[in-house]
C-alpha cells in the first residue's frame, strides 16, 4: 500500500469512526422519550438506575454544601435554598440562574442524565434574592380577608421564582 493509499485509508478510517462514535451516542432511552406512556419511562429509568442512583434521587441537600462536583458524585436528585440561602450577598438574578444551571450541569452530566430539582423556600416572597418584593407570612395575608390581593402576591412571588429557573416554590399560599 502506497503512502498516497495509506492517507486515504486514514481518512476513511476516521470517518468511520466518528460515525460509528455518534452512533453510539444516539442510543435510545424510553425514559428519554417524551412520547412514551409515564409508567414506561418510569419503569425503564428504574430497571437502569443502580442503588446508588436511587439514593441519590432520593436525597434533597442545602444549597450550601451543592457544587456542580457533588451532584456528579452523590446523584443528588433535589437541592434546597433555605431561609437566608443565597449564592453571594446581594445575588443578582443572574448570579441565581448562573448558579441552578451549574447544578444542573452537573446532575445532566451523570450516567443517566436526570436533571436536578432546585427549590427555594418563599414563604415570604422571592426573599432570599437581593432587592425582590417581601410579602408577610401566608397568616397575616390571610386575616386581611382581601383574597384578590392575596392571589395577586402569590402569582408575582411565583413569577419571581420561576425567573431564577426553579422548580420548586415552598411559598405563599391560599387557603379558606
Amino acid at each position: 500500500m502506497g503512502v498516497k493509499n495509506m492517507g486515504k485509508f486514514s481518512v476513511f478510517l476516521i470517518i468511520v469512526m466518528c460515525c460509528w462514535a455518534s452512533m453510539a451516542e444516539a442510543a435510545y432511552f424510553k425514559y428519554k422519550d417524551p412520547k412514551q406512556k409515564l409508567g414506561v419511562r418510569i419503569k425503564d429509568l428504574m430497571k437502569r438506575m443502580t442503588v446508588e442512583e436511587k439514593i441519590g434521587q432520593m436525597t434533597q441537600i442545602d444549597r450550601t454544601v451543592a457544587s456542580n462536583e457533588v451532584m456528579k458524585k452523590y446523584l443528588i436528585g433535589s437541592i434546597l435554598s433555605g431561609g437566608g440561602s443565597v449564592p453571594a450577598k446581594h445575588a443578582t438574578p443572574e448570579q441565581w440562574v448562573d448558579m441552578v444551571n451549574d447544578f444542573q450541569k452537573g446532575s445532566l452530566s451523570t450516567r443517566l442524565g436526570i436533571p436536578l430539582i432546585y427549590g427555594i423556600d418563599a414563604v415570604h416572597g422571592h426573599n432570599n434574592v437581593y432587592k425582590a418584593t417581601i410579602f408577610p407570612h401566608n397568616v397575616g395575608l390571610g386575616v386581611t380577608r382581601q383574597v384578590r390581593k392575596h392571589l395577586l402576591f402569590l402569582n408575582l412571588d411565583r413569577l419571581q421564582v420561576l425567573m431564577h429557573n426553579v422548580q420548586v416554590y415552598y411559598g405563599l399560599k391560599v387557603a379558606s
